[in-house]
């Protein structure tokens, strides 16, 4: 089975040549557009989570074990953009 692809390309080589510069365009292409994307994504994200207001909130203690004393289980995540507890610190 081997030596007769290895026939066929080399007997084919000049007529496969463009389709390897293409592929390889397209495989870089490809790469190029996926990068892209996973850094407009985490872009996106970034400002997501900058939108989370609890870390200016008077009730966050900035402790990894109680995060909030009021929503412990909403605090620095994205249901905290609504908090009804909410309320600015003051020596902020």
């Amino acid at each position: 089975m081997v030596p007769i692809i290895t026939h066929f390309l080399e007997d084919y080589y000049m007529y496969l040549k463009p389709l390897y510069f293409l592929g390889a365009w397209l495989l870089l292409f490809i790469m190029v557009r996926g990068i892209f994307r996973g850094v407009r994504d985490t872009v996106k994200r970034g400002r997501e989570m900058h939108e989370i207001p609890c870390t200016h909130c008077q009730y966050f203690t900035n402790d990894y074990r109680l995060k909030c004393t009021i929503q412990p289980n909403i605090a620095n995540t994205e249901s905290a953009r609504d908090c009804p507890d909410f309320i600015l610190k003051e020596n902020w």
